[in-house]
């Protein structure tokens, strides 16, 4: 249970599980108090909350200076 609310950096992840995670680049992101106006760009893409990049990763949260995903059991937050 503790994995599910712990935040991790990339750097924090076990290293079998980082090298499953292709590289991550923000590109940019809108934080907005509406949610469903929020966007993050990863890699070149544009994401909302909710949306799947990639199959077992989730953009579960676009805050204000990072981005909150889900991973395999793993909450990792991505600063930019």
């Amino acid at each position: 249970a503790a994995a599910e609310t712990r935040l991790y950096t990339l750097a924090e992840l076990p290293p079998d599980l980082r090298s499953q995670l292709p590289a991550l680049a923000v590109g940019g992101s809108v934080y907005s108090p509406a949610a469903a106006s929020r966007i993050v760009i990863l890699n070149g893409q544009v994401f909302r909350e909710g949306d799947r990049p990639l199959d077992g990763l989730v953009v579960e949260q676009i805050r204000l200076k990072s981005t909150v995903l889900a991973f395999r059991g793993y909450r990792i937050e991505l600063k930019h």
